[in-house]
């Protein structure tokens, strides 16, 4: 059973005592934590102690009614989160309105039952809750494109190369029918792929001729490097394989773990093909841009050598 503490709570805001107790006594059952109050004004005294999960009020109340009491809670930035729903009486049309206008979640008729009421309120939480985590998700995103953008930043050659790589490898991803949290990883995973680059110094990171032998040992020194700076950091631990692995080869000569065929974690297959296809494709200090099909060949012929011959096939496929 769960505890108090981990219910969801709810504010119920009715003058009418009689009301007011049924609507408790069908929200406790459903096993919510609620909290009352028979005003507006009372409802904003309530909400100084608590934060509830989502607010049920009546619209015609005295002292504040309904209509007043959202509008105050618009205005404050920390309930305006809260889904908010109506309780109107069937001659209350103008009030519907009024809420509709100043967009109210939704709308409950009085009188109602308590399994319409449970079923109802457990919907509406549910959608807020779906909306909380694709907002949770944007916020991840926007901080990984921001480490990203970083690593860039340092590397005039590769202005828009993470951008590229996350669209080549999700256009991949979505024709293998990968799930929806596996495609919201890899986005993370492209874009992050070569935050290790933080240790490489901008004059190996940017030199112009081949790199000396050390200087190359030192370049291969980042996806390691970019898998320890992310390993401690809990919702991104799904992208370290494509942090980790994407300059493994098919055939066992890559780095850092000298990885072949299917040993290699298939984020790491994928995304060698769309990072080595975007090097090349673009222009770098040591080469200049080379044209698509004639890159699209270069894979081709390094399928079973360099890359996996199915993540080859795939990218081609999406790229036609």
């Amino acid at each position: 059973m769960d505890t108090p503490r981990q219910r969801k709570q709810i504010l119920v805001v009715e003058d009418s005592p009689a009301i007011r107790q049924s609507l408790r006594l069908a929200l406790e059952l459903a096993n919510y934590q609620v909290y009352v109050a028979e005003n507006g004004l009372g409802g904003l005294e309530a909400l100084k102690e608590i934060t509830p999960d989502l607010i049920l009020s009546d619209i015609n109340m005295p002292v504040m009614g309904g209509i007043e009491f959202y509008q105050a809670i618009r205005q404050n930035p920390r309930w305006t989160p809260i889904p908010f729903i109506f309780l109107t009486a069937h001659d209350s049309q103008d009030e519907v309105q009024a809420g509709k206008a100043l967009g109210v979640d939704d709308y409950l008729t009085k009188p109602i039952s308590d399994e319409a009421l449970a079923a109802i309120i457990n919907a509406r939480l549910l959608r807020a809750a779906e909306v909380q985590l694709a907002q949770i998700g944007l916020a991840y995103l926007e901080t990984v494109n921001v480490l990203a953008n970083t690593i860039e930043g340092r590397d005039e050659y590769t202005h828009g190369h993470v951008e590229r790589v996350a669209a080549y490898a999700r256009r991949m991803a979505q024709a293998m029918d990968w799930s929806g949290e596996h495609l919201r990883m890899l986005e993370f995973g492209a874009r992050l792929h070569d935050i290790g680059k933080i240790v490489i110094p901008d004059q190996v990171l940017n030199k112009p001729g081949k790199l000396t032998s050390d200087e190359w040992a030192l370049m291969q020194q980042h996806p390691a490097a970019g898998a320890k700076i992310l390993r401690s950091i809990s919702h991104l631990q799904p992208t370290l394989p494509y942090i980790l692995y994407h300059h493994e080869r098919w055939d066992g000569t890559g780095y850092p773990h000298k990885l072949s065929g299917k040993e290699i974690p298939v984020e790491g297959r994928l995304l060698a093909v769309a990072d080595v296809y975007d090097a090349l494709a673009t222009e770098r200090p040591y080469h200049p841009a080379r044209p698509h099909m004639e890159v699209i060949q270069f894979l081709q012929d390094k399928a079973g050598s360099q890359f996996d011959p199915e993540m080859v096939q795939v990218f081609v496929e999406v790229m036609r």
